[in-house]
């Protein structure tokens, strides 16, 4: 799931069937998502994720993303 809000692109979910992964179609993907924000005029793209998943932080740091400090924060109703 990928959105534009304006100035910040933001890649929320990125999801490849846990039986298919490491073949590369998340490296497939994430082009795709960076090509559809740039056509949009974003300056930056922002990745949200668990903080926990290790994985996926070392296949974005692989994609050449790099660590920001900001908290995000939520209000569940």
């Amino acid at each position: 799931m990928v959105g534009f809000e304006g100035r910040r692109g933001w890649v929320y979910y990125l999801c490849v069937d846990p039986s298919v992964q490491r073949r590369g179609f998340g490296r497939a993907i994430m082009p795709a998502a960076e090509a559809w924000l740039r056509r949009r005029g974003t300056l930056k793209i922002h990745l949200q994720f668990r903080f926990t998943n290790l994985v996926v932080l070392g296949f974005y740091e692989k994609l050449g993303y790099g660590h920001q400090k900001f908290a995000v924060m939520r209000k569940r109703f």
